[in-house]
């Protein structure tokens, strides 16, 4: 009897280290299914205000979005949009958004992305002439490559920002004056900015202008990286991160990475050509979650960069 009781109790024990290790076997399941490989990606669309005072609207229609990863071995990943969608680019300024799309993709470092763009849906809107066509070369093949890239986490999401600077990425050929030979073209710049990376400097803007002044731009420069061959006709400000109107007296200069800025104000003609520069600020910081307000009068204002 007492060797029944022992065979039993060898049984019991084997029977319940048995099921232990099964249920350990589906705790160990849980914590590493498919959702701790991905994460979530949400991409918002904004941009700077254009110089030409002719353009109010630039419609361009994404068709899909395409993310590079570092490791070469997953390559591309190619999201369709459910519906192609058409944005008016110029509603996105001063800090506004839309959300262009949002998908769960495998975790990892994304080095590039790039966007498919339907070419015979773009367009511009002009203040004299209308709706105009928008030549996108290649858009709709390769898409176009933005600046920057991002980590998504294993289990999370990152909120990032494609920043197009309509300011840079429209171009204009033809005598526009007379309207001949006329082209609008979209050769984007664009870059990706994590949210969590980023602040803003904003302000008012008082300043004793000429009365030829029509309006006045400023300018954000990473620190040092502004010269004076940046405002004439070749360059045009090209070098600038970003640029916004303060006409009506006041300025925003959102979805800046953090680091540290010279701001460079100068004034257009009724043209919306560039006349003078009135003055500069040095060694704005942006910190990251952060607005960094700076006034511009003339006891701020700088006649020039130290």
């Amino acid at each position: 009897m007492k060797r029944f009781h022992t065979l039993i109790g060898i049984l019991l024990s084997f029977t319940l280290m048995t099921l232990i290790s099964g249920c350990g076997s589906d705790i160990i399941n849980d914590t590493t299914d498919s959702t701790a490989s991905t994460g979530t990606v949400a991409l918002r669309l904004t941009d700077a205000p254009t110089d030409d005072k002719n353009v109010k609207g630039v419609y361009v229609t994404f068709d899909a979005i395409r993310y590079q990863y570092a490791d070469s071995s997953e390559g591309w990943k190619d999201v369709d949009l459910n519906e192609s969608r058409t944005i008016n680019l110029l509603d996105l300024q001063d800090g506004n958004t839309t959300l262009l799309n949002k998908v769960e993709l495998p975790a990892g470092e994304i080095d590039h992305v790039r966007f498919v763009i339907n070419t015979n849906e773009c367009y511009v809107d002009l203040v004299v002439g209308g709706m105009q066509p928008l030549e996108v070369p290649s858009g709709d093949q390769t898409g176009y490559k933005a600046i920057g890239g991002f980590t998504i986490p294993a289990g999370g999401t990152v909120n990032v920002t494609a920043d197009f600077d309509v300011r840079k990425s429209v171009t204009v050929t033809g005598n526009v004056k007379k309207n001949v030979n006329v082209t609008y073209k979209l050769n984007p710049t664009i870059k990706i900015i994590d949210n969590i990376e980023v602040g803003e400097i904003n302000g008012t803007m008082t300043l004793n202008l000429d009365e030829n002044v029509s309006s006045v731009i400023v300018y954000a420069y990473e620190d040092g990286s502004w010269d004076s061959n940046e405002s004439n006709a070749t360059n045009n400000f090209g070098k600038a991160i970003l640029s916004t109107d303060a006409t009506d007296g006041s300025y925003t200069l959102p979805w800046l990475t953090i680091g540290t800025y010279d701001l460079v104000v100068t004034s257009q003609d009724v043209n919306g050509t560039f006349k003078d520069i009135l003055g500069y600020l040095n060694d704005i910081v942006v910190l990251p979650g952060e607005t960094t307000t700076q006034d511009i009068t003339d006891e701020t204002i700088l006649t020039t960069l130290p």
